[in-house]
Parts: C-alpha cells; structure tokens; sequence
C-alpha cells in the first residue's frame, strides 16, 4: 500500500516548512510547493495523490480554489483542505465539494484532523 502523499500549497515559506515537518512526523509523505503555478505543475506530474492541502491567497496567478479545481480534473474525488487566514467566507461559494477549511493561524492538529476527516469521507 501506498504512503499517504500530501501536496501541501503554501507560499509563506516559514509556514511551509513548518506545517510540512509536522505533517512529516505525523506519517505522511509531503510534496511542497510555493505557488499556484507550481500545483498544477505538480498535480499534473505526481503519479498519485492521497489530498491536497492548500492556502487560498497564493499571489500572481491560480488562487487555492483554482489549483483545487484543476485536481479535481484529474482526480476527481480528491480530499482537499484549504488553509486561509482572509478567505473563510469564500469557501462556501468557491471550494471544491466536500472539501475542508481550517483558519490561519492554525494549529497543526487542525490540520491533521482536518485532512483526516476529508480522506475519511473519499473513503466512504
């Protein structure tokens, strides 16, 4: 069976490494990337995917709710937990179905539970 892989977008470098590390030392394998840019990138070249975790506002280019949009192309049931310090009024109308939201700042059982929550649901 496969570890489960992670693509953690987040552009705030600090919290990237951060939250990365702790996601790490919870069991599970993280592909980081800084960008929305960069997601795409990586979702259209990793061979499998376990969820995505990903800041909403991620500057010039594709915003967290297009990168999880394009995922969901590709992988179409997806967990998705979208991270925000600015952005919780917009997950209603803009996330993914049955997708996640956890508010900056955060603390890392937050995400853990959360990403959790949205595999364990894929899986039912």
């Amino acid at each position: 069976m496969c570890k489960s892989r992670i693509l953690f977008v987040e552009d705030d470098l600090v919290l990237n490494m951060a939250t990365r590390d702790s996601l790490e030392d919870l069991g599970f394998e993280v592909n980081c990337v800084y960008s929305g840019a960069s997601a795409i990138a990586a979702i259209n070249r990793l061979e499998y995917v376990t969820a995505l975790l990903t800041d909403i506002d991620l500057g010039p280019g594709p915003d967290g709710f297009d990168v999880a949009r394009h995922a969901r192309t590709l992988y179409r049931r997806l967990p998705v937990v979208y991270v925000s310090g600015t952005m919780a009024a917009h997950h209603a109308a803009h996330g993914v179905d049955g997708s996640a939201f956890v508010a900056k700042p955060f603390q890392d059982r937050q995400i853990a539970d959360a990403l959790s929550h949205v595999i364990h649901l894929k899986a039912a």
